[in-house]
């Protein structure tokens, strides 16, 4: 059974190749057979791998019995982001510009499915439009919501209201359960036309306001991972105690490093440390800037229990109020984390520099370390604000250390911006909770110089692996990032034109290369973060994907993810293919197919389970935001408008909250949506709001349950 799968896989690069270079768009399954030279009886192997790149959206199956690959029939796979108001977008595997799909052209399609999509051509349209034609997975089937009577039937509105409608469902065996109370729905029928979607309630949440009943509401809403399972427990109960770490400085291709002198540099709350710097000065000028990373391929094995969890979770998760692993602590926390003192493995690149910034050579090896010295941001800060501060250092060698670490990340951080990396670092709240988890502070996080120069060395070393990687045309995971869309772009020049914005007026067509220009002239300007907010907003996301495609926000030609394989699947997969590559006597043909063949798949996982945590990161914070200010109302602050719509206008503050002003609280007159100048306009008294202009509010509501925020306008004396 074995041998018959392996020889499956194998087909894969084969089917693709035979179907990407094809006179014919689509080919039938005897002329698939014929042309890869497989007999009849090897039918149920072809058709078997066939379907499995069908389930990955890797390949078409037409109505007439064809096969062919999505794009070359006019076909795109993704994921869909639902939209409240009953229509989606398609976010593509392969393409960076998301298709819009009316509420019509659904199916019964819902967020967060898998779904191939057909490309509409429509006249006059300028954003592309699609179709769901099939259904590859289900993006969920159970839902957390709220419970309500109508009669003798019962509903559940779906908290993530992304999902339109309300399903009806059914109570069979729930006791005590009330109208108002959270529940989990697990739909068994989506909406489709006129019937509503239909369910059934599996579990009783409790009743809405308790902190129980928040946490497990929000654990269920964005499908958070709970324990690790047992099996994968167990594996981390059988690998070597950190008694046996030294010993490993005789594994083939492990250098011994434990008297280099490095650091780590964390926020002083963190527990995981994946990476440690160290560097050195050359006789000749220059540095020798060393990265050394957690070596968590030595421990997570391909294909064990332990990885299939990793693949599975793709990332660690950080909540305001606690972190969701993707290794178990014991590894996270403890072995695999660059501790103080003590022993650890670790992937380390040694990079030599020139004094302008030029790599001149570079190492990749297999290494025991032993951290100097753990230090903080706020520490490392305090020190170059202060020369003095030095003090507070244990090792007498340090200081030097950050002042070298200093020089040359300033060096770095021009050479990037010079090659057109946007400045696009926006200032983050800060929120500070107290043990019972609640909210006691806010305040405006801005990246100081400590983490300015740890994210320089990462992102040289990330750049440094994939460039060396690439250049042995090896597989590799590359973290890629698409240029904007004329769409996107033309789209943000009306609404900087609109906001005045003065660097904006004299481009008539907005090009990628005006962006950095835009964000550099605006600098210190109050729309400063407004401006920013929109040119990120213009953007595609980053992703992972198997073939390099470049980094535009970078202005890299060759990027991946290297430095953080302790909470980062793609990390793992990266080390791995550099760890045989320099220290495991290189790959096999055979090797290099199975990578080719899987490392697409994983790259999808990677960006879904990416896109899913963020999402709820996000809410996390939006939920603390809008609980802190539950002690605010009543109380009046200054903000900016951040957004105009014709059913309010959204304002945020200084200290990163926002909130909406709905157009319906504007009492003092009749106000519409001036579209064309992004406003709000009062009928007769011609008051205005208009996107970029200061406001004060004042506080009337607040929801942590949706994470909403409303304000009320005060004049200003």
């Amino acid at each position: 059974m074995k041998k018959r799968k392996n020889a499956a896989a194998h087909l894969r690069p084969k089917i693709e190749k035979l179907l990407r270079e094809s006179n014919q768009k689509s080919l039938a399954l005897p002329q698939i057979l014929s042309a890869l030279d497989m007999q009849k009886h090897d039918k149920n192997i072809l058709l078997d791998e066939m379907k499995l790149m069908q389930q990955e959206g890797l390949l078409i199956r037409t109505g007439s019995g064809r096969y062919g690959l999505p794009d070359r029939l006019g076909y795109l796979t993704g994921v869909l982001q639902g939209n409240r108001r009953g229509f989606a977008f398609l976010r593509p595997d392969l393409q960076d510009e998301d298709i819009f799909v009316s509420s019509g052209n659904l199916k019964d399609a819902a967020h967060g499915d898998r779904v191939v999509v057909r490309l509409d051509q429509k006249r006059g349209k300028r954003r592309r439009e699609g179709t769901v034609m099939g259904i590859l997975k289900r993006g969920k089937r159970r839902l957390v919501g709220t419970l309500r009577r109508e009669g003798k039937k019962y509903y559940v509105t779906p908290d993530d209201q992304r999902f339109p409608g309300d399903v009806q469902v059914t109570l069979k065996n729930m006791k005590h359960i009330d109208s108002g109370d959270k529940v989990i729905v697990d739909v068994e029928e989506w909406v489709h036309g006129k019937m509503p979607s239909r369910g059934k309630v599996v579990e009783h949440i409790g009743a809405p306001g308790s902190i129980q009943t928040e946490r497990l509401t929000f654990k269920h809403r964005f499908e958070l991972p709970g324990k690790h399972p047992p099996q994968v427990l167990k594996e981390v109960q059988a690998l070597p105690g950190e008694e046996e770490i030294s010993q490993q400085v005789d594994e083939p291709g492990r250098k011994d490093l434990r008297d280099l002198k490095m650091v780590t540099i964390d926020d002083e709350t963190a527990r995981d440390f994946d990476d440690a710097v160290s560097i050195e000065p050359l006789d000749r000028g220059g540095f020798r800037l060393g990265v050394h990373i957690a070596d968590v391929s030595h421990y997570v094995r391909e294909g064990k229990p332990l990885d299939r969890e990793a693949l599975k979770r793709g990332t660690s998760i950080y909540l305001v109020d606690r972190v969701i692993h993707m290794l178990p602590p014991a590894l996270s926390e403890h072995l695999c984390s660059l501790q103080a003192g003590r022993d650890r493995l670790a992937m380390s690149v040694i990079m030599e520099l020139d004094a302008q910034g030029e790599l001149t050579d570079a190492q990749f090896f297999p290494s025991l370390i032993k951290v100097t010295e753990r230090l903080t941001y706020q520490q490392v800060e305090a020190y170059l604000a202060d020369k003095k501060e030095s003090k507070t250092f244990g090792e007498d060698a340090v200081p030097e250390m950050i002042d070298q670490m200093d020089l040359l990340a300033d060096v770095l951080r021009r050479r990037r911006l010079e090659r057109g990396t946007l400045d696009l670092d926006l200032p983050e709240a800060k929120i500070k909770v107290d043990d019972d988890g609640i909210p006691v502070s806010i305040e405006k996080r801005t990246m100081g110089r400590s983490e300015s120069l740890i994210e320089e060395f990462m992102i040289y070393c990330n750049e440094t692996v994939a460039e060396y990687l690439g250049e042995q045309e090896l597989p590799c995971l590359y973290r890629v990032h698409a240029v904007p869309t004329e769409e996107k772009l033309l789209l943000l020049r009306e609404t900087l034109t609109l906001m005045n914005v003065e660097a904006a007026k004299n481009i008539k067509v907005l090009k990628p290369k005006h962006l950095k220009g835009l964000l550099e002239q605006t600098r210190g300007e109050p729309t400063e973060r407004l401006v920013r907010y929109l040119v990120l907003r213009s953007l595609p996301q980053a992703r992972y994907s198997a073939a390099n495609e470049g980094h535009y926000g970078l202005a890299s030609g060759s990027y991946c993810h290297f430095t953080s394989p302790i909470r980062r699947y793609p990390d793992l997969v990266v080390h791995r293919i550099l760890k045989q590559q320099v220290a495991g006597g290189g790959f096999s043909a055979e090797r290099i197919k199975r990578l080719e063949s899987r490392l697409p798949g994983i790259a999808v996982q990677s960006s879904e389970r990416e896109r899913a945590a963020v999402e709820a990161e996000r809410a996390s914070i939006e939920i603390k935001k809008a609980q802190y200010m539950e002690q605010k109302l009543g109380e009046v602050y200054t903000g900016i408008i951040n957004g105009v719509a014709n059913f309010g206008i959204f304002v945020e503050l200084d200290n990163t909250v926002e909130g909406m002003i709905p157009i319906s609280d504007l009492g003092d007159d009749y106000y519409f949506y001036n579209e064309k100048a992004a406003a709000l306009v009062g009928e007769r008294t011609r008051k205005t709001y208009r996107l970029g202009d200061m406001i004060d509010v004042q506080v009337v509501r607040a929801n942590r349950e949706e994470g909403k925020v409303t304000f009320a306008p005060v004049e200003s004396e």
